[in-house]
């Protein structure tokens, strides 16, 4: 007669198991998925607020600084809207479809933004829009949002979006933009925002001096810039020593069992 050995697994082993599952499924999870995101949206902040070159405003967990990209003379080089304010734009050329608060850029001005705790971060997608010198300009794109995202080794990595046109009146507007992968999933240590204007020579440029009839003409508004951080390193490997700390718990209680 032929015998077909059984196995005999105990309740501590099986459980041990399973546990083992959990933890490395769990550390999986927390090595791929995002630990929170923020959105910057400028509600909580003060509109008609000016910001000069250097100047600071925090939101969400982040610190936009505002950039001078003349050397200092520009004065204002960012603007906080209340969308719902006709007088905040009282010439016009301010996007029109936008209610809520939002960041102007001005005066070919720009911003970099970094994380209060110094981690890394990515941006995944933000409404953004051209602001005009006057309303009442034809229905086009006049050049582009630049972002410009720096990693920890010094590298760093640039996109470009043509601004979305104008109202029926002939006022910007905003448009929504979801980031690309290659860019949108980058984990950054900042990101600096600023604008262009074409050239009508195939080329999107920023005036450097009085020479140039296009200077203080690059601007941009900004909104809704959706953040995603990831865990530090050090935090997953303090979860992995606590899991371990647990399996090795178990493994004692376990051969106490058997």
């Amino acid at each position: 007669m032929t015998t077909h050995p059984t196995s005999c697994v105990s309740p501590a082993r099986s459980g041990l198991n399973k546990l083992v599952l959990g933890a490395a499924a769990a550390l999986a999870l927390l090595g791929t998925a995002p630990a929170m995101a923020a959105t910057v949206n400028f509600e909580s902040l003060v509109a008609d607020t000016v910001y000069g070159g250097g100047d600071t405003l925090s939101e969400a967990g982040y610190t936009l600084h505002a950039v001078d990209n003349h050397a200092g003379t520009s004065g204002g080089v960012g603007l906080l809207v209340n969308g719902l304010d006709p007088t905040s734009c009282w010439l016009g050329g301010c996007p029109t479809n936008n209610t809520s608060h939002f960041y102007a850029g001005l005066n070919d001005g720009g911003f970099t933004i970094t994380k209060d705790d110094g981690g890394v971060f990515s941006l995944r997608s933000l409404d953004y829009g051209f602001i005009a010198p006057v309303g009442g300009l034809a229905n086009v794109s006049y050049g582009q949002l630049m972002l410009t995202g720096t990693f920890g080794n010094g590298g760093s990595a640039s996109i470009a979006l043509d601004f979305p046109g104008t109202d029926g009146s002939g006022n910007p507007l905003f448009d929504s933009a979801t980031l690309p992968t290659a860019f949108g999933n980058t984990l950054l240590n900042s990101l600096t925002v600023r604008a262009c204007l074409f050239d009508g020579m195939g080329g999107c440029t920023v005036a450097q001096d009085w020479t140039d009839p296009s200077i203080y003409q690059a601007q941009f508004a900004v909104d809704n810039l959706r953040l995603a951080e990831v865990p530090e390193p050090a935090s997953l490997a303090l979860i992995g020593l606590g899991m371990g700390a647990l399996l090795q718990r178990r493994r004692k209680s376990s051969s106490k069992h058997a």
